[in-house]
């Protein structure tokens, strides 16, 4: 491999390195507060992105489903891998039969995970989505796609921070 290869493939990976740091992460908390993390640690818990989600009936983006987080677990969701159990139905409260695309990702890193997450279809409009591997600290944005004979209805986007 020809020396100029080399160097632009070393400056590549150093540049992932650092675009997927927790360099630029939102400051710990106060000294003395009794609640530090350990140095170089990521604390979200203050990002305005995130809601109160669990339990909570939210519209979808596009109005016409209503999308409520029932379980986590963990819970709050943690480092490596999860499992969210869903409940999806219409504005008449019927509930939502048929497929759910699950898109993982970090934001404000611009990547997702590689391992897909797996969706179980239960009755009357329950998903369990398992396999939700969210591998490092920060702020995730899961955004879940409802779709009938493959045309979307409607998608949600829920945010999580994994502290570490």
């Amino acid at each position: 491999m020809a020396l100029a290869s080399r160097s632009m493939l070393l400056t590549a990976l150093l540049l992932g390195c650092v675009a997927c740091s927790d360099e630029g992460a939102p400051a710990s908390p106060e000294p003395g507060d009794g609640n530090e993390l350990p140095a170089g640690s990521v604390d979200c818990t203050a990002d305005p992105r995130l809601e109160g989600d669990v339990g909570v009936d939210a519209m979808g983006e596009l109005g016409v489903l209503s999308f409520r987080l029932e379980q986590l677990a963990p819970s709050p969701p943690a480092r490596g891998t999860n499992i969210f159990q869903l409940h999806i139905q219409d504005t008449s409260g019927a509930p939502m039969l048929g497929e759910l695309r699950v898109d993982p990702r970090m934001p404000d890193h611009g990547h997702g995970t590689s391992i897909r997450p797996r969706v179980v279809a239960g009755e009357s409009g329950q998903y369990t989505i398992e396999q939700l591997y969210l591998f490092m600290a920060g702020i995730w944005r899961i955004e879940v796609e409802a779709r009938t004979d493959g045309v979307a209805l409607d998608r949600k986007a829920f945010f999580f921070c994994i502290q570490g």
